[in-house]
């Protein structure tokens, strides 16, 4: 997603419910929402944009406090770094997929 479409999300608060009800009752689309993040992160390399773009998914579900309970890190972390004053280590980015339901899996790349 690029800050193009961030900026129509923000502006657009009812499209914005609208994606959260899909991500919540829509396996396959959420699948395919975290499918274009992660393409999107291939090609950017943005941490921030990443994460701040997998709000949504967790909101759909959760509360931030609830997520952050359940995965165990504070939810000022999460605040921090939705609200791009913090880049996540490895081990929260761990966490946030794992609480997602998703196995966050690196690989070899070949140069």
């Amino acid at each position: 997603m690029n800050k193009k479409e961030n900026i129509l999300l923000q502006s657009f608060p009812k499209h914005k419910d609208n994606l959260k009800e899909h991500l919540k009752n829509d396996d396959e689309y959420a699948q395919m929402w975290l499918n274009s993040l992660l393409k999107d992160y291939s090609e950017t390399k943005d941490v921030n944009d990443l994460i701040y773009n997998i709000k949504p998914l967790i909101e759909a579900k959760y509360t931030i406090c609830e997520f952050a309970k359940m995965i165990g890190i504070h939810r000022i972390t999460l605040y921090k770094i939705f609200s791009r004053k913090m880049i996540p280590s490895i081990e929260i980015l761990h966490k946030i997929f794992s609480g997602l339901g998703y196995d966050l899996k690196l690989s070899i790349q070949k140069i």
